[in-house]
């Protein structure tokens, strides 16, 4: 019997469909990258998610530089959100990485033991240590880029680090984490020097690999329909000095001296503040100042803004 040309084809081309996963599920090129399989084995979730382009242009008129392998010298991801740039960089990867999947960037590291990789979503830009055996440091340094004037602070109640520029948050590098082949939590913590993040990784007696996580989110999503924008201690009490000194008119003077500073739609939501606020907003930064946490402004689309005495992601200046 004549078998017709296209069921051949049809035939043939499921075939090759199948030898591109293996017998656990996962896309052949896995068995190619190193990195890419270890992650898949340790967090399939982040695979899944990397498997989708992340956006590069956001409504209302923001951009993000399109995700692509990162080819300067110290391998920075950069998130690109209201005019302002903020970048983790890997300067001991090797080389200029491949890119397996449209949101995942994977890098050889100068050490064998470990590998690295960059995955970038609408909220998120992940620099994600592979540990690969006993033999891998415990310490790794991601070079953290911000605007000048920018510093980082160790939250003490659960490990975030803050990232704040001329006394206004921008934002953090949220909690650490790590996790071996066996899906358990490997201890693991931050700590910064200048604008250096540092993370160690106690991986002795762990199942390899181990997968850790370092993850720059972004406070104000300006394609999503909230933003808060969080004062320091400092500048909440500088404002608080101001009314205390010269009243309302003189607070409100000392707020617009730092919206000045800022840039995009988060200058135009601290305007709105000082603009439209009044003393509704100088109340809120005296409650602040006298509990010794931190002022936010918060705007929720489609216009409405409030103002929150926090405590959370409150620098401690």
């Amino acid at each position: 019997m004549r078998i017709p040309t296209r069921v051949v084809v049809a035939v043939m081309s499921a075939i090759l469909a199948l030898s591109s996963v293996n017998s656990a599920g996962t896309p052949a090129f896995a068995d190619t990258d190193p990195a890419l399989a270890a992650l898949t084995q340790v967090v399939p979730e982040i695979v899944e998610e990397a498997k989708t382009t992340p956006p590069t242009e956001i409504p209302e008129g923001d951009v993000q530089r399109p995700f692509a392998i990162a080819t300067d010298p110290d391998r920075t991801l950069v998130a690109t959100v209201s005019e302002t740039d903020i970048g983790i960089g890997m300067p001991e990867a090797a080389g200029n990485g491949s890119q397996p999947l449209p949101g995942l960037v994977t890098y050889a590291a100068k050490q064998p033991s470990v590998a690295y990789a960059h995955q970038r979503t609408g909220q998120i830009a992940r620099a994600m240590t592979i540990i690969k055996d006993s033999s891998a440091p415990t310490e790794y340094r991601f070079p953290i880029s911000a605007p000048e004037g920018s510093e980082l602070e160790v939250e003490e109640d659960d490990g975030t680090v803050l990232i704040y520029n001329n006394d206004i948050y921008l934002a953090e590098i949220d909690l650490p984490w790590a996790k071996d082949a066996n899906g358990n939590a490997v201890p693991t913590s931050y700590r910064v020097e200048g604008m250096t993040l540092i993370q160690t990784v106690n991986h002795a007696g762990a199942a390899y690999p181990v997968v850790a996580d370092p993850a720059l989110k972004l406070q104000c999503e300006w394609w999503k329909a909230m933003c808060r924008l969080i004062f320091s201690k400092k500048l909440t009490k500088k404002i608080y000095n101001a009314w205390f000194v010269a009243g309302v008119a003189g607070a409100i003077e000392a707020l617009k001296g730092s919206c000045d500073k800022l840039k995009g739609k988060a200058k135009l939501i601290c305007k709105i503040a000082y603009t439209t606020g009044g003393a509704s907003v100088i109340y809120k930064v005296r409650e602040a100042a006298n509990k010794k946490q931190c002022l936010a402004i918060r705007f929720q689309a489609p216009g409405i803004v409030w103002y929150e005495v926090r405590k959370k992601s409150c620098q401690s200046k």
